[in-house]
């Protein structure tokens, strides 16, 4: 039987381009915040994505830049590098697709980056 993740919360890590792409429902699921903070667990191998305030460690979130069927994208050369430190399996040019889970007691969307699905490319013939 195969999990339904068509509302499940998603994120995309794209090692070579050193971007996060985090996907609407997933903002949505936040409660469509303006800006957001990521949290790094190494010990549990976890990321998570709460709202926040306008803040130094806040990412905003461009609501005109997000048409529809599309994601918000954040780019660091170092928070990828450091997940993929904590990942030692992630290949350097790899994508890699998170899904996660509303957290209990609050708005925070909990991924564990040890569930984390290479995205191969399709190659047509």
């Amino acid at each position: 039987m195969k999990n339904d993740v068509s509302n499940a919360p998603m994120i995309v890590i794209d090692r070579k381009n050193s971007r996060i792409r985090i996907h609407r429902n997933t903002l949505r699921l936040l409660g469509d915040p303006e800006y957001i903070q990521l949290l790094v667990n190494p010990g549990r191998h976890a990321l998570a994505i709460l709202p926040s305030q306008k803040l130094k460690t806040a990412h905003a979130v461009r609501w005109d830049r997000i048409a529809e069927n599309q994601c918000c994208e954040l780019y660091s050369k170092i928070l990828v590098y450091q997940l993929g430190s904590i990942c030692p399996g992630w290949k350097q040019d790899g994508k890699y697709r998170l899904y996660g889970a509303c957290v209990s007691g609050g708005p925070l969307i909990r991924f564990d980056l040890s569930s984390a699905q290479e995205m191969r490319k399709e190659v047509t013939v």
